[in-house]
């Protein structure tokens, strides 16, 4: 029975298992099938991502016809290559969740931002004072006013 070349698991708290394995190549860099862990007319090992289409460095050469198993010197030095695949992978996943939540959060400030606008432009055309506005939204007076005033002096001072 053909044993299949070794796979690695890795749990990434979130996301997850990763798996990978090694390939077998041929000298054009073409993957060739391998049987039992040996790879018939080899000649390089390669790591291989089985959730996309990554390969990692070419970590042994090996001379073309001959049939070896990987070392496990080699092994480990593919698997490794391969974690650090993964590693990646996952802090980009991250980071493309970081900005997934940052612009879902962008766009409910600026919904709030334009309700908080409309608020004060109504208690303003009610007669509130910019110190009762600053006081309700939690900064000064002055800043209420160049924040929200409509006036040819608010715009001025806001020039400046």
């Amino acid at each position: 029975m053909a044993r299949p070349l070794p796979e690695w698991e890795l749990l990434v708290p979130g996301e997850g298992p990763y798996v990978g394995t090694m390939r077998c190549e041929d000298a054009t860099g073409r993957e060739v099938p391998s049987a039992e862990g040996i790879g018939a007319g080899a000649y390089a090992w390669r790591a291989k991502c089985l959730h996309c289409p990554w390969l990692g460095e070419t970590a042994v050469r090996i001379g073309v016809g001959s049939a070896p198993r990987p070392s496990s010197r080699t092994v480990d030095r593919l698997e490794e290559q391969w974690v650090r695949h993964i590693y990646e992978v996952s802090a980009t996943a991250a980071v493309l969740d970081s900005l997934e939540q940052l612009d879902r959060l962008a766009t409910r400030q600026q919904a709030v931002t334009e309700v908080l606008d409309d608020a004060v432009r109504r208690l303003r055309a009610e007669g509130a004072s910019w110190a009762q506005v600053a006081e309700l939204v939690g900064m000064t007076r002055q800043a209420a006013w160049e924040h929200w005033a409509d006036s040819s002096a608010a715009r001025r001072h806001r020039g400046r």
